[in-house]
């Protein structure tokens, strides 16, 4: 849906591409491709992932922690339909999510230690189904097929700045989250609107919208907010990861508690959402 969006909207696609090199001239910047093609803008939006290179040539470092965990996916086809419902396991090793597909199938994310993430993937399609299946207690009924299998490491990463000169980071370039919460997605979402909303506005009234108090505006906030969030769900991550009983129950005893504060958990559904 996204790459036909940028279709209609006269989007000129490189792809596959690499940047070999990233440099601000002036008012512009200037792009060196590993073809050898050289493209120039005002203004370049780094939405290259986690490890993003792009970052890198822009000298913005990270910090966080790494959880020691690896997020396992596959597309996945089911006995039953998935009614358009995301479903969610906490299991003793991390949690397992089925997101549904527009296509019917779900898109699995299944958080797992290390070890535990390469047995799973070595596994073959048969086994893999079956374990999958029994991890979450068949609520779709049983898998009939699914994809091969990745995996990605889950860290905690956020960059210490989300601007340089006519440079901005946005989505998972900017900060990486713990899927638990299912939340990665809307950051960057968030990201881009709060971007789109500081540019028009800078070009509405005539300034240079790659300027650096202009970019600045937009840094400011969405770091404010997304270290706000990313460490909420790192949160999470900790209290989820108890295995002591009496900590277990206490867990229980506050999911059970939030769960009857409809106000405050509208309240936290409501931001989830971006609202």
């Amino acid at each position: 849906m996204l790459w036909q969006a940028l279709e209609g909207a006269g989007v000129r696609r490189l792809c596959p591409a690499e940047v070999r090199a990233c440099e601000a001239r002036g008012d512009r910047v200037t792009l060196e491709l590993a073809d050898g093609e050289s493209l120039s803008a005002r203004l370049v939006v780094a939405a290259d992932g986690a490890a993003s290179p792009l970052r890198a040539m822009a000298g913005i470092a990270v910090h966080g922690r790494d959880y020691a965990q690896r997020a396992v996916v596959a597309h996945v086809a089911t006995e039953r339909p998935h009614e358009r419902t995301a479903w969610q396991r906490f299991l003793p090793d991390g949690p397992l999510a089925l997101l549904p597909l527009a296509d019917g199938r779900s898109s699995v994310v299944w958080s797992l230690p290390e070890a535990e993430a390469q047995r799973v993937l070595a596994l073959d399609d048969a086994a893999f189904m079956q374990e999958l299946g029994v991890a979450s207690e068949f609520r779709l009924g049983r898998i009939v097929s699914t994809t091969k299998r990745a995996a990605f490491p889950l860290r905690l990463q956020l960059a210490e700045s989300y601007q340089a000169e006519r440079f901005v980071l946005l989505g998972d370039a900017a900060h990486a989250v713990h899927p638990l919460a299912g939340q990665g997605v809307n950051l960057g979402l968030r990201d881009v609107a709060e971007l789109r909303d500081v540019l028009v506005a800078a070009r509405d009234a005539g300034r240079d919208f790659a300027a650096a108090h202009v970019l600045r505006r937009y840094a400011r906030r969405r770091r404010s907010a997304d270290t706000l969030d990313a460490r909420g769900f790192d949160a999470l991550a900790r209290i989820y990861a108890w295995q002591s009983p009496s900590l277990v129950a206490a867990r229980g005893l506050g999911v059970r508690l939030l769960d009857r504060l409809a106000p405050l958990k509208r309240r936290l559904a409501e931001h989830a959402a971006g609202l």
